[in-house]
């Protein structure tokens, strides 16, 4: 009857794991990934150890018991934890967590990196990266985007060169070719341009045009998981 008790623990861990990544594929919460591997490492330790006992240890079956039980299973449930709980004080920070889905902001911010989005109390400054709602033809809810041009600016783009004012503006943070599409317009009173860091593969107001104060929704502080330098300014 020794094996009866690592026997339960891996039936109840596999069955945990499977609930824990169902949850993943619903939800794509990084902290589930990381449990759901540990649940899953933490099962084949326990199968190894249920034969460990009832047919006598091997090399093989003390490998695989002592890897997945004692060496790899704690840093994947550490690593999830500390996602969880960064996620956690985003929010009692009075901070929204968002998640990024594209690659137009590239190379400042990636697909599947986590940002900390905070209400907008002052007016946005050049340079600031914005959530914006749901502007036509991206079909999103909500995408990021950078702050190039400010309410009452003359901003021109041309040739990948932007200008504003009649001054250009030099660009760092700025990821492949210029893309295509130019612009020449002046902002009115409440009106922002946003621009995407990777150009060519950006959809933004160079096809929905300049967005009004009312549909920024909040300023990005920064990016938490995983971690990574944010670049704001350029």
């Amino acid at each position: 009857m020794h094996w009866l008790l690592p026997g339960v623990a891996a039936a109840a861990s596999a069955a945990f794991a499977v609930a824990v990544l169902r949850q993943y594929a619903a939800r794509r919460r990084p902290y589930q990934l990381a449990w759901g591997i540990a649940l899953s490492m933490f099962t084949v330790a326990s199968l190894a150890l249920t034969v460990g006992v009832v047919a006598g240890w091997t090399p093989v079956s003390f490998k695989l018991y002592y890897l997945f039980g004692a060496v790899l299973n704690v840093p994947w449930l550490a690593l999830g934890t500390v996602e969880l709980l960064a996620g956690l004080a985003v929010r009692r920070a009075r901070l929204e967590p968002m998640l990024v889905s594209g690659g137009s902001m590239r190379p400042t911010l990636g697909p599947g990196q986590r940002i900390a989005v905070a209400p907008l109390v002052r007016p946005p400054a050049r340079g600031d990266l914005v959530v914006v709602a749901r502007p036509r033809s991206t079909g999103d809810l909500e995408v990021v985007k950078r702050v190039v041009g400010l309410p009452g600016e003359r901003v021109r783009l041309a040739a990948g060169r932007l200008e504003v004012d009649g001054l250009e503006l030099a660009e760092p943070y700025l990821a492949g070719g210029p893309g295509a599409g130019e612009l020449d317009l002046e902002l009115g009173p409440a009106q922002y341009l946003v621009l995407g860091d990777h150009r060519a593969a950006s959809t933004d107001g160079r096809d929905f045009g300049p967005v009004g104060a009312d549909d920024l929704l909040g300023l990005v502080r920064f990016a938490y998981w995983p971690p990574r330098r944010l670049r704001r300014r350029g």
